[in-house]
């Protein structure tokens, strides 16, 4: 792929089963927008759900919203970032004047699914509002990538509000189960932590990061205070309500196919457990969390979790990612160049 190529190379879902190239021109940013030039983006479980057709799409639908790249330009009345910087991600604008993001749940906003974006991130370019942005303090890198599910974790950890006495248990070991264990093994109040999930050899990957604080269990038999389900699957939530011990709390981010049933009335109703069903990530102050926790604790231990693909692999990625032993796959979009760019911008920055 040539540099000119590279340059408006998208990436889009063309029907179900179907990614393909799509064509893009770049026109005049327009009032409060930015153009980032992405360096990675993660595969996420919903990109790939949309991909199979679990779930309902209006086609050609962009994806990629988990996604690290470098600021390239920007549009008029744009103050909070400047040419060079390093960003990621939310995955929702916040408008900071609705009902919503006036009482702290800004995560919720009346108008953060407006689409305030030329297309997602499988593309070398976006244009979006700035106000889903944040800055990163380090050089654009695959794991950074994981700061829109790594703030989406806190924010469902957060519920929990777990204690030194929990006996928690973590349901799947794909990317939100990489991000759940992530969270965990940096969080003071836990002393212990299991995983469990049907792909052994996903499994037996994280296990090897996260012990001795966590641990692999093929098929648990205890009950535990507190379970998250990071799944994505009926049979791993229906795997955390048969986990859960009376009294206890279960929170859920999976996303499940249209029309799935679980029963979970049926599983629950008995055990007096509190659930949450944890979506988006929080106020805005937990995106800035995550990227921090991920500069801060991120290892060349964890890298090994990390499948790093080039972009023109990514049709390949998502027909075998249900059989894929990485934990998470992320996509190098352009990480060339968003470093070149951020060198460049930066040092014209300082000579002007």
């Amino acid at each position: 792929m040539t540099a000119r190529d590279r340059d408006s190379c998208h990436y889009a879902l063309l029907g179900p089963g179907r990614v393909g190239e799509l064509p893009r021109t770049q026109s005049a940013l327009p009032t409060g927008w930015v153009r980032v030039r992405i360096a990675y983006c993660g595969v996420c479980g919903s990109d790939v759900s949309r991909w199979s057709g679990q779930r309902a799409a209006a086609y050609p639908v962009s994806l990629g919203h988990e996604w690290v790249g470098v600021v390239e330009a920007l549009g008029p009345d744009v103050q909070a970032l400047t040419l060079g910087d390093v960003v990621t991600t939310d995955l929702n604008h916040r408008c900071g004047t609705c009902s919503s993001c006036t009482s702290g749940r800004s995560h919720l906003c009346r108008h953060g699914q407006e689409g305030r974006f030329s297309n997602r991130g499988f593309a070398t370019i976006v244009d979006l509002d700035a106000t889903y942005l944040q800055r990163c303090w380090t050089a654009p890198a695959p794991h950074l990538a994981l700061a829109e599910p790594v703030s989406c974790v806190l924010h469902a950890v957060d519920h929990c509000r777990l204690t030194h006495d929990d006996r928690i248990l973590v349901v799947g070991a794909g990317g939100l189960g990489l991000c759940t264990a992530f969270v965990l093994f940096n969080t003071a109040q836990v002393t212990g932590f299991d995983v469990v999930d049907r792909d052994r050899i996903r499994l037996a990957r994280l296990a090897e990061v996260v012990a001795p604080l966590g641990r692999a269990v093929d098929a648990p038999t205890e009950a535990y205070d507190v379970v998250l389900d990071m799944s994505g699957t009926v049979a791993g939530l229906q795997e955390a309500c048969q986990r859960l011990t009376p009294g206890g709390q279960l929170c859920t981010m999976s996303h499940l196919p249209d029309h799935a049933e679980v029963g979970l009335l049926e599983r629950l109703g008995h055990k007096d457990a509190t659930v949450t069903i944890s979506y988006l990530n929080g106020p805005s102050t937990t995106l800035t969390r995550a990227i921090r926790l991920l500069e801060r604790s991120w290892s060349p231990l964890w890298d090994t979790l990390l499948d790093v693909r080039p972009l023109d692999e990514l049709p390949a990625v998502f027909e075998g990612r249900s059989t894929s032993p990485a934990n998470k796959v992320v996509i190098d979009v352009d990480a060339a160049g968003a470093r070149s760019a951020a060198q460049r911008l930066q040092a014209l920055a300082q000579v002007v």
